[in-house]
């Protein structure tokens, strides 16, 4: 498998160096044994290019040593030197592939890094046929099947480019290192993390006691139509002398997540998520997320935030190694509950996403709920390809190659999405015109020739009454054009649902809280079903569905109004729920009202807990009408269930003569039968609503 310890921490190896001639002086001299000697020790201290060097000294003199020829294939393929490393593995497969069978499999990989499909598909389809009993060879078969399906299909993807256009972005903010983590903030500005130094050179023993530059948060913004970068992020996120980068700005801009990577005491790199709030004009002091994240056995890196559909709560995926997954890096996802500011234990994206492969730098689109993410596991055209996959936690639908050119035969990684939709960053190291080095990541901007952008919107407006026997005369009304007099809602919630067409059924999308316009705003993509639907408060569901199968061009679309009952937390009568005197049966009467109203309203809106309220007047004893009503409210109960409502929607409640709506006597102290008949009744109130909670997700509370 591939090392992508590079894009956990963010750093390739690469430093500052004194001048090279006292070194490459020396580097004549050294014997073969001490080339090897020296080339081991830096590979120990991660230093990749350092060793690259030695054992290219190493192979002037003794070029045939099929062992040192595998480590340095090996190395060159980590940096990304992909011509050398197959020239390389080429040697290694035809003179001790027995010795090193995973050679063959590198160097097909090597063929298809550099776009030669062909023959990459027969060294695949050997080594298939050839490694063979190895406790990790049904895992190295599907990996060699998937990139025999990448190169089929590259050459198809690569005939049908995507109408987009890219560009490298200029020297102020891609340095000779690896650039990463591009975050779009808004449509001109976006922040990143880089390496901020002035050329490529090696590590030399002069150097042990040297501070060395480390990876840290820069800001870029538009001038005209060029991008300007390397203005380092101001505030506590950075730290000197500690590498930083791999963040993400939640959806209202005011949390930021990002990683920060030391060595522990075994040297290995580990990572961990920290959490930053904008608190003012400032970023508070970053928090480390907790353990049941941040396993300290593990790395823990780039995260990424989603949303649930549920219950609107914050989802954080993020990359990690540690051993329950499905193979190398896998993507992961905790759920924080804000009020309690508590996570849920963190769970596998699962098979769909995941693969014996790395699978790493998601980024999740709130706007279509699509997951984009870069994969070795799955068929691509060469190296890491992006991939998207529609749904949200462990359900995903298709996943989808996201196209030629935006995936090339070389690693392209952290994909992005604007908000707008069209636009947005990724990074690649392909070789072009700015760079013609494969070795380090830069960051590129595309954007979309042919992206459609279809914005909708509507009003919802309140009926004055409600359907519970206090109906308005609706003759002669303009639903489409409301009078003035007429206030929009404020506060509505209007919930977006696209079809799916796996699944055959419409699945969450967004959902829009109405200001004092009463109106919502969605964009919507080309090609698709949708529904609307009100969310929360109105007695019956308001559906509207729209179809974009026939928009080839970008457009703002109003809908008709939306008109709903407005349903608030009051209490609202039944009226016509009659008892005998001195009983707490239902009569016939009572529960045809309660099938024809309450159980209507309880179907159509299945998220809704109901309190049954039962009141008597103020004839006889009080606990004795305290019991009476609350026998009478638990009938209403039992007559709901018995007609297919969940009891744990359901709440009676007996109030007595406690609360009355109208006087049990006139002001002379004679009785008041009017006001007695008014005081015996039945009410319901919404006492809360299902869903609240993510049943599925298990907390931790500290």
């Amino acid at each position: 498998m591939r090392d992508f310890k590079k894009y956990i921490t963010g750093l390739l190896f690469l430093v500052f160096a004194v001048s090279m001639q006292a070194q490459v002086a020396s580097i004549q001299e050294l014997t073969p044994f001490q080339l090897q000697k020296f080339a081991k020790n830096s590979i120990r201290a991660g230093d990749k290019l350092t060793a690259i060097y030695y054992y290219e000294r190493y192979r002037e003199i003794k070029p045939n040593n099929s062992k040192v020829n595998y480590e340095l294939a090996n190395l060159h393929r980590d940096v990304r030197n992909y011509e050398q490393a197959l020239e390389l593995y080429q040697q290694v497969v035809k003179r001790a592939s027995n010795k090193y069978p995973l050679s063959q499999f590198y160097y097909a990989q090597m063929l298809k890094s550099t776009g030669k499909y062909d023959e990459a598909i027969e060294e695949f389809d050997q080594f298939r046929r050839s490694y063979k009993g190895s406790k990790d060879s049904r895992s190295y078969s599907k990996l060699a099947r998937n990139e025999v399906e990448g190169c089929d299909s590259a050459k198809k993807i690569i005939q049908n480019p995507l109408n987009i256009n890219i560009e490298n972005l200029n020297n102020t903010v891609n340095s000779p290192h690896i650039e990463l983590s591009p975050i779009p903030i808004d449509d001109n500005n976006f922040i990143y993390a880089s390496l901020r130094v002035d050329s490529l050179i090696y590590f030399t023993d002069q150097m042990v006691d040297s501070v060395f530059p480390v990876r840290q948060f820069y800001m870029a913004h538009k001038e005209g139509m060029d991008w300007i970068g390397g203005e380092l992020l101001p505030g506590s996120i950075n730290i000197p002398g500690v590498e930083t980068g791999n963040g993400v700005l939640s959806r209202d801009g005011r949390r930021f997540y990002f990683t920060r990577c030391v060595e522990n005491w075994q040297g290995k790199v580990i990572c961990s998520i920290y959490r930053s709030i904008l608190v003012g004009n400032r970023w508070s002091e970053p928090e480390k997320l907790p353990a049941i994240i941040n396993d300290p056995n593990y790395t823990t890196t780039q995260p990424a935030l989603g949303r649930t559909a549920q219950s609107d709560r914050e989802i954080i995926f993020f990359v990690s190694d540690r051993s329950e997954g499905k193979g190398g890096l896998d993507i992961w996802y905790t759920v924080w509950n804000e009020k309690r500011d508590a996570y849920s234990k963190p769970r596998n994206l699962g098979s769909r996403i995941n693969t014996p492969g790395d699978e790493m730098t998601p980024f999740y689109d709130l706007s279509t709920r699509n997951m984009y993410f870069s994969s070795t596991g799955l068929p691509g055209i060469g190296g890491l390809d992006v991939f998207s996959a529609f749904g949200e936690r462990t359900k995903w639908t298709e996943i989808q190659n996201v196209g030629y050119p935006i995936n090339s035969s070389y690693d392209d990684l952290y994909f992005t999405v604007s908000k707008g939709g069209g636009d947005g960053f990724f990074v690649s190291n392909r070789p072009d015109s700015l760079d013609p080095q494969t070795c380090c990541d830069d960051i590129f901007y595309y954007s979309r020739n042919d992206y459609v952008r279809i914005t909708v919107t509507g009003t919802i407006y309140p009926f004055e009454k409600d359907r519970f026997g206090r109906k308005r005369d609706l003759s002669g009304f303009d639903f489409m054009n409301p009078d003035a007099s007429i206030k929009p809602l404020t506060g509505a919630k209007m919930a977006l649902y696209k079809l799916d067409n796996e699944l055959n059924e419409f699945v969450f999308i967004d959902r829009y809280t109405t200001a004092e316009d009463g109106k919502y705003y969605f964009n919507l993509q080309p090609n698709e079903e949708y529904e609307f639907k009100m969310e929360g408060f109105q007695y019956f569901d308001e559906k509207n569905y729209m179809s974009t199968e026939f928009f080839n061009f970008s457009d703002t679309i109003e809908m008709p109004p939306t008109w709903v009952n407005v349903l608030t937390d009051k209490p609202i009568v039944l009226e016509n729920v009659y008892y005998d005197f001195n009983s707490a049966e239902l009569s016939q009467r009572a529960k045809n009202v309660l099938d024809t109203t309450l159980l209507v309203l309880l179907k159509e809106a299945p998220e809704f807990i109901i309190e049954i309220g039962s009141h008597t007047d103020s004839v006889g004893d009080a606990q004795y009408n305290l019991e009476l009503s609350h026998e009478r409210a638990n009938n209403v109960v039992q007559h709901l269930i018995s007609k297919g409502i969940p009891a744990g929607r359901l709440v009676p409640k007996g109030y007595g003569s406690t609360m009355p709506v109208a006087p049990n006597y006139l002001p002379d102290g004679s009785d008041n039968p009017q006001g007695r008949e008014k005081n015996r009744r039945t009410e319901f109130r919404i006492v809360g609503s299902i869903g609240g909670e993510d049943e599925d997700e298990e907390y931790i509370y500290d």
